[in-house]
């Protein structure tokens, strides 16, 4: 669990620096980034969600 939400912490950071990069430069490759890393979080924890349910089914 505590890397779980470390992993958390320092997407929520990468979050904040792409966007500011964005806002501060108005380069869209930061948006592209920020797009790429999204989805990249979102099939890790996908596969974390579907190892945690195979766990719990295995349990019963």
């Amino acid at each position: 669990m505590p890397i779980i939400r470390l992993t958390i912490i320092l997407v929520a950071i990468a979050i904040f620096v792409l966007l500011a990069a964005y806002v501060v430069t108005r380069n869209k490759k930061y948006l592209s980034y920020l797009k790429q890393l999204l989805r990249y979080v979102g099939w890790c924890f996908l596969a974390l969600f579907v190892l945690y349910l195979i766990t719990r089914v295995i349990r019963f």
